[in-house]
């Protein structure tokens, strides 16, 4: 074993793993497999000498780290895709061409659910490398969070996926923002000092208008029909039940729920578009508040309100 004659690295990643996993790194032919996965991961991919072994045995110490049970995650260890992610994660152009290579099915798999969005194909995918590759202010690329335990395939399905439902949330909510008409949002009270000076109603109304189409791209997907069906179809509460076959408290419940997260995520995305405290909103959220259903029938009409496009992840926020 050639990497027996002159081994740095294994010094490393006792160093870097916890206390309580060194025992279990020092077991019977622990470091045998460690050795013989890391010669693996070099022989598939021999440029990746950006990320050198001492590099790879902390990545690994780290990462155990961060496992609540060190042995079902060392059993799981997948060397090759830790070493393909942290070279990804060195900004090497050579490792996104290889990890589009080897990956290049599952991308195209994530991809083909977002094909209804106005953003192009070619769009889309750089839209992800920005985001799997590319690190940003005080943060590392987002591909440098796989833990290597565990196929990188797996982690790469959900991570794209969610990546892109929030580009995808975006473009919905700017177009559904196009949607809502001036007076929408009118109705607003006089603007408090706590405000500041330096802010007009109109930057107000503006933000208002943007922070409110974000809330509704953001609603649950039964939370927006329900809506809909409240608002635009004018369905009571028992007819809605009875289309879902469900208790007329279990709509009113959602329906409920779904307003006061709408108000809550006004609030919140209007504060932060401003630059001021999200209490400063009270009064100005409570105003456009009554108006919400008027809003809300104009946009929920609109095919850019509906996620049936498939680009919301099976499971979330339901």
């Amino acid at each position: 074993m050639a990497y027996r004659r002159a081994v740095t690295w294994w010094p490393k990643l006792l160093d870097a793993a916890p206390a309580d996993a060194r025992a279990l790194l020092e077991g019977p032919g622990v470091r045998d497999r460690i050795e013989h996965g890391l010669a693996a991961a070099r022989e598939r991919f021999p440029e990746a000498a950006a990320v050198t072994d001492d590099a790879f045995a902390r990545a690994l110490g780290e990462r155990l780290g961060t496992q609540k049970d060190p042995v079902a995650a060392l059993a799981r260890l997948r060397a090759d895709d830790l070493l393909l992610a942290q070279w990804c994660a060195s900004g090497d152009p050579r490792a996104i061409a290889a990890f589009e290579r080897v990956h290049r099915p599952d991308l195209d798999a994530v991809l083909a659910r977002f094909k209804r969005l106005s953003i192009t194909g070619d769009e889309l995918r750089q839209t992800l490398r920005i985001k799997l590759f590319v690190a940003a202010p005080g943060r590392a690329a987002r591909i440098a969070d796989y833990s290597g335990f565990g196929f990188l395939q797996n982690w790469l399905r959900v991570t794209a996926l969610r990546a892109l439902v929030d580009v995808a949330r975006s473009e919905r909510a700017r177009k559904l923002e196009e949607l809502l008409a001036d007076d929408d949002m009118l109705g607003l009270p006089a603007l408090g000092s706590d405000l500041g000076a330096n802010i007009s109603r109109e930057e107000v109304s503006r933000a208002i208008k943007q922070a409110f189409a974000r809330a509704v791209s953001a609603l649950a997907p039964r939370q927006r029909n329900f809506l809909r069906h409240a608002h635009v179809d004018q369905l009571t509460l028992d007819q809605i039940a009875a289309t879902y076959n469900i208790h007329r408290a279990t709509v009113a419940r959602t329906l409920a729920q779904a307003r006061a997260e709408l108000v809550t995520a006004t609030r919140a995305e209007c504060a932060q578009i401003l630059g001021v405290a999200a209490e400063s909103l009270d009064s100005v959220v409570r105003a456009a508040d009554s108006r919400i259903d008027l809003s809300l029938s104009r946009i929920l009409r609109a095919p850019e309100a509906d996620f049936a496009d498939g680009s919301t992840p099976e499971g979330s926020k339901q």
